[in-house]
C-alpha cells in the first residue's frame, strides 16, 4: 500500500497528485459561520503541506442541522468567501475538496435560537439530550434540496469535490440505523427505504453537477453501536452509493 502512497490517482476525471487526504475536522475559528483569514491560511497550509485532497468541513447549508458554529454555505451571498479557501489551496497544488453536513438529532436547540431538531424519527439523543421533531415528507425533500444547492454553490465556488457526512451519527446516519429510523413510511422500515433519504441526494447532486464532477462520501464501516449497522451490512450500503453516482467512499468507524 504504501508502495503507491504518492502515486497519481483519478476521482472520477480529476487526477490527484497522490493518495494523501486531508479531512473534514471541525476547528471553529469562528461562531458566526463566517470565512476568516484563520481558515484561509489554515487551508493553504494543510495544501502546501502535500495532501493531495484537502477537504473543507463540516460546512452547513440549512440552519436546522447546526450542532456546532460550522461555516455555513446556505446562500449564494458565501460563494465569494468560500472561493478564497478553493483558491489558496489549488494555488499550493492539492486539490480542493467541500464535505456537506447536517447534525439532525445531533443538532442543539440552544444554538438555533430555540428551534426544535429534525430527524427521521422522534427518538431522544443522548448526545444533543433532546428528543427531536419526527420529520415530514415535505422536511425530507427540502434537506435533500439543500444538500443538492450547496453542492452546485460549492462548485461555483472553485472546489473540486464534493463530499456528503454519512457518518459519526450525524442526519443520513439517523436514516439509515434501523435504532434511530423507526418511520413507517418510504423512508424507514426495509434497507431499500431506509437507504432512500441518501440515495436520493446522490441521485439529485449527480443530475445537477454533471456526470464529471466527483461526489465522495464519508461513512462508517462499523456504527458500534448494539443494533445498529455492522461491517456485514456497511458494504451493502456502499454498493448503492456507488450504483446511485458516488465517485469515493471514506471510511470511518462509529
Amino acid at each position: 500500500m504504501f508502495d503507491i502512497l504518492f502515486e497519481t490517482i483519478k476521482i472520477n476525471k480529476t487526477e490527484i497528485k497522490n493518495r494523501i487526504v486531508y479531512p473534514s475536522l471541525a476547528l471553529l475559528y469562528s461562531y458566526d459561520g463566517q470565512i476568516n483569514d484563520r481558515y484561509i491560511e489554515f487551508f493553504r497550509e494543510r495544501a502546501k503541506g502535500g495532501a493531495g485532497i484537502v477537504t473543507v468541513g463540516p460546512i452547513l447549508f440549512d440552519d436546522t442541522g447546526k450542532g456546532f458554529p460550522a461555516m455555513s454555505l446556505a446562500d449564494d451571498e458565501s460563494i465569494p468567501s468560500f472561493k478564497k479557501i478553493s483558491v489558496a489551496i489549488k494555488d499550493e497544488g492539492a486539490r480542493a475538496w467541500l464535505q456537506l453536513y447536517h447534525a439532525g438529532a445531533y443538532a442543539s436547540s440552544k444554538i438555533m435560537n430555540g428551534r426544535q431538531l429534525i430527524a427521521p424519527s422522534p427518538i431522544y439523543s443522548k448526545f444533543s439530550k433532546e428528543t427531536p421533531r419526527e420529520m415530514t415528507i415535505d422536511d425530507i425533500h427540502i434537506i435533500q434540496e439543500g444538500f443538492t444547492i450547496a453542492a452546485e454553490r460549492a462548485k461555483h465556488a472553485g472546489f473540486e469535490g464534493v463530499e456528503l457526512i454519512g457518518s459519526a451519527g450525524y442526519l443520513i446516519t439517523q436514516f439509515l440505523s434501523p435504532l434511530k429510523n423507526i418511520r413507517t413510511d418510504q423512508y424507514g422500515g426495509s434497507f431499500e427505504n431506509r437507504m432512500r433519504f441518501v440515495r436520493e441526494i446522490i441521485e439529485k447532486m449527480r443530475k445537477r453537477l454533471g456526470p464529471d464532477f466527483p461526489i465522495t462520501i464519508r461513512m462508517a464501516g462499523n456504527d458500534f453501536v448494539q443494533g445498529s449497522n455492522t461491517d456485514l451490512e456497511t458494504p451493502l450500503i456502499a454498493k448503492v452509493y456507488e450504483e446511485a453516482g458516488i465517485d469515493g467512499i471514506s471510511v470511518t468507524g462509529g
